[in-house]
């Protein structure tokens, strides 16, 4: 694919011609300019604005705008390049048939003519691009007029086959590049435009960053795909029923690649749930997944409109999305397709040259970590060995030497992870090794791991092996006269026999023991298995996911070993190596949030190779100065001190200066109040207390309380808002820092007229990953940079709780936090700017004066 860029530097517009649907205040204005500065530079820009100053609208029609004048200036400068070539060319033509160097002059017009040609072939591509975009207008308007997209399908056992043969696609039967994803179009010589993937940590995030788009004027020429996953756009009804993603993606490759007819005859219907299964797709059908593509290019769409209007034409969402992708001008995908590279891979995207904008960042690290991390337990390793076992010697005579030494290997990796989780009496419970100590104890250190896992992605093992587990699962149990062991028992008990004569050879006896042990071992495990007839996610692909973080560079990760618990898992301890990939392909990378700060660490784990091309700006909150009240409380009601550290939050003395304030407190805020608690079991000791000192009683009459659970909030939030919004209403929400109510949730208004952050919620210092993560920054960043990061989690959990209130420019709202030690000027500069610049005493004021304060805000409110 080809692409051109400008020579020429686009200005920066004026506030006005960003295409924003409001009058947009300052700090608005502001990072719309500063990001098409940014973009226009090829820089790295880390931007932080308060949730509810509209950040995200912000971004995209600041975006959007730059994007539209790049496409502009190419076409534009493409052509006066053209035609200022071709004046040249003629001028150097003219002269060498009077100059006397006559190659020097040859040399000079054969370059010339080589850009012209060059620039031509860019033209005619761009051309052939925009001619197909109309087509692709022009075809949705036509099936519009003449079709009824929004009716709902036949019962999927009534539809018809599409007249396309189900042959006639998809036919790739080694990879996951199916429909627009070919290597015939893959090949294919087209312009590629620059394109802004723009990610966020939810749907729901993206989705309203659709809704938000229809409201600019962006929203009328924008072609805008939303990607996601089968999970979220999966329409067929036999693969939805899965519920596991793990599972809903096999069922969705194999019937993919089937060649079964999607319309089964009555002979057909008789066969087994498993051959019914692997029957084509019928919603993946050529004509109407392009149908749908072109729908998903012509309007924004989130994904569940994408859905419904998948289920509305019979056409497969997923695919559809994926084939759009190319022709986007703007993709809104989750943090896990864009920074993962084997999503990117599989999905087709291609950044090089593109915009990245990553919206919510504040957690981009521990995301970054989280999605290449990697975890095996010990059941899962052994339902792995049970089914590796089961396919080789379900198919060991049709296997090739070369397939089944692989095969074997990977059997024997997968006995050695079990036996160095085998508990050890007066062993160490956790231990953490490097990725080459792990392969060193478990003796698979000369087995090729690289050549290992190109041998399950090629043959597409995983798959392979789910497929004949779920078939084994699903066989009819044995009759009466039939004997109970299954033809897998018998042939493991052959092959038990047969070790056992061939152990009485004099050579390799310790080898035979070895692998008659491990035929005995598996022998038992058919036994134990042959009973279950439940479908389970496959173990595979979470095996081959760690062993392929075992293949990565021995400084980057660690690896916890922990017998006791029975698990293994990879830590990510080196974000960059994951991020670099994208650094150095894309255009510009936008970096924003609503609470970035600190972003020391950021820097120094992702840029520190490109320090020249970061640009950093905070901006403040859209609300005026009055319209936050914040305290420090450092004195409780009866003038002790306030310090909710582990050792001291659940002492009595604590408990009751916290019930104390609760109730002093609640008498004199308005409609809701939210106060955030450590953790959930520390909520369930302050309810006790509450419900035993009497405090509950005296705050319910003020306001109804409720306690956040580790299910699911949306009830609870509901009755929360209910009993707020009855005359003279009011309620107390507890809610646990970093819990579902913490991040994303809008308190705006009555829902969040006061915040309460009691304590500072710092993680347990002596978790193992925690300890190793601390280790290894102060031994790469010096001495300080674990505390410094373990600081930062908890400042940034903070930050968090307080961003839930004050959601727009008429919103107003009191923020308490309850502890000494946020009177510390190193604690202080942690806080989003907008907070601690209106702390008026920093160091704490007497409980009274905090209530007599409060009191005044609202009543002049």
């Amino acid at each position: 694919m080809a692409q051109y860029s400008p020579r020429q530097c686009l200005a920066t517009p004026g506030a006005s011609d960003f295409g924003f649907p409001f009058a947009p205040y300052a700090i608005q204005e502001q990072l719309m300019q500063e990001l098409f500065s940014v973009l226009e530079r090829r820089k790295v820009g880390i931007f932080e604005s308060p949730t509810g100053t509209g950040k995200s609208l912000t971004l995209t029609c600041g975006a959007l705008t730059w994007l539209r004048q790049h496409e502009e200036l190419v076409r534009s400068e493409l052509l006066q390049r053209i035609v200022e070539v071709e004046k040249k060319l003629d001028r150097l033509q003219a002269a060498s048939a009077q100059a006397e160097d006559w190659i020097s002059a040859q040399s000079e017009s054969r370059e010339q003519q080589v850009e012209l040609q060059q620039l031509n072939h860019l033209c005619s591509l761009l051309d052939k691009r925009e001619q197909q975009l109309v087509v692709i207008r022009e075809r949705t308007k036509e099936r519009k007029k003449h079709q009824k997209f929004r009716t709902r399908p036949k019962p999927e056992e009534e539809q018809q086959v599409d007249n396309e043969h189900p042959s006639d696609a998809d036919t790739d039967s080694d990879s996951d590049h199916e429909l627009g994803d070919g290597p015939e179009e893959q090949s294919e010589d087209r312009y590629r435009p620059v394109q802004i993937f723009f990610c966020s940590r939810t749907h729901s995030q993206l989705a309203q960053i659709v809704a938000e788009l229809r409201k600019t004027p962006h929203g009328a020429w924008v072609r805008c795909v939303s990607l996601g996953s089968r999970q979220q756009l999966c329409i067929n009804p036999q693969v939805r029923k899965l519920r596991n993603v793990g599972l809903i993606n096999e069922r969705c490759l194999d019937m993919a690649r089937s060649k079964a007819t999607a319309n089964p005859s009555k002979k057909s219907r008789l066969a087994t749930e498993s051959s019914a299964s692997l029957s084509r797709c019928p919603f993946k059908a050529p004509a109407k997944v392009e149908s749908l593509r072109d729908v998903a290019l012509c309007e924004p769409l989130d994904i569940e409109e994408l859905a419904v209007e998948g289920t509305a034409c019979g056409g497969c969402s997923y695919y559809a999305s994926r084939s759009a992708q190319d022709d986007a001008q703007l993709v809104l995908l989750p943090y896990q397709l864009l920074l993962q590279r084997s999503a990117r891979q599989q999905l087709g995207i291609d950044l090089r040259g593109s915009v990245v904008i990553v919206d919510e960042a504040h957690n981009l690290l521990d995301s970054i970590a989280q999605l290449h991390g990697s975890e095996l337990t010990r059941s899962q390793l052994e339902l792995a060995r049970d089914q590796v076992s089961g396919y080789k010697l379900q198919y060991a005579r049709r296997l090739s030497t070369r397939n089944l030494l692989r095969i074997n290997q990977l059997l024997f990796v997968l006995r050695r992870l079990l036996k160095l989780l085998e508990p050890k009496a007066g062993a160490t419970s956790v231990r953490m090794l490097r990725t080459y100590e792990l392969s060193s104890e478990g003796d698979f250190d000369n087995i090729d791991l690289h050549a290992l896992l190109e041998f399950c992605g090629r043959t597409r093992f995983a798959q392979k092996v789910q497929g004949h587990a779920t078939r084994a699962q699903r066989e009819p149990r044995p009759s009466e006269n039939q004997r109970p062991g299954s033809s897998r028992q018998t042939l493991l008990q052959h092959l038990v026999t047969q070790h056992k004569t061939l152990g009485k050879q004099p050579h390799g006896k310790r080898k035979l023991a070895e692998t008659h042990a491990e035929g005995e071992e598996e022998l038992q495990m058919e036994k134990k298995s042959s009973g279950s007839a439940q479908v389970a996610p496959s173990p595979i692909r979470p095996l081959l996911a760690f062993i392929e973080t075992l293949t990565s560079s021995a400084a980057d990760g660690r690896v916890l070993l922990n017998p006791q618990v029975g698990m293994v898992k990879y830590l990510l301890l080196d974000p960059a190596e994951h991020f670099a990939d994208i650094l150095s392909e894309a255009r510009a990378i936008i970096i924003a949030g609503g609470t970035m700060q600190p972003t020391q660490e950021l820097k120094e784990q992702l840029f520190a190779r490109c320090p020249e091309r970061l640009v950093e700006r905070f901006y403040s909150h859209v609300v005026p100065p009055d319209a936050v009240l914040p305290f420090v409380v450092a004195k409780g009601p009866t003038g002790a001190s306030l310090c909710f550290s582990y050792a001291q939050r659940g002492t009595p003395a604590m408990l009751k200066e916290l019930s104390m304030v609760l109730q002093n407190l609640c008498n004199v805020l308005p409609g809701g109040v939210v106060c955030f608690l450590p953790s959930y079991e520390y909520l369930d000791t302050v309810h006790t207390h509450l419900e035993q000192s009497g405090g509950l009683e005296n705050i319910a009459r003020k306001k109804r309380i409720f306690r956040e659970s580790s299910g699911a909030a949306d009830q609870l939030l509901q009755q929360y808002a209910e009993a707020i919004a009855v005359p003279k209403g009011g309620a107390l929400l507890l809610a646990v820092v970093g819990g579902k109510l913490s991040e994303g949730l809008n308190f705006a208004d009555d829902l969040g007229r006061a915040v309460l952050v009691v304590g500072l919620p710092y993680p347990n210092r002596n978790a193992p990953e925690l300890q190793q993560r601390m280790r290894y920054l102060d031994e790469r960043l010096g001495s300080g940079a674990g505390n410094e990061y373990y600081e930062n989690i908890c400042m940034k959990a903070v930050n968090q709780c307080i961003g839930r209130s004050v959601r727009h420019i008429r919103d107003y709202a009191c923020v308490f936090l309850l502890d000494e030690r946020y009177a510390s000027a190193r604690i202080r500069e942690k806080l989003p700017e907008w907070i601690a610049r209106h702390i008026l005493e920093p160091n704490g004021v007497a409980f009274g004066a905090v209530q007599a304060r409060t009191a005044r805000f609202f009543k002049n409110r």
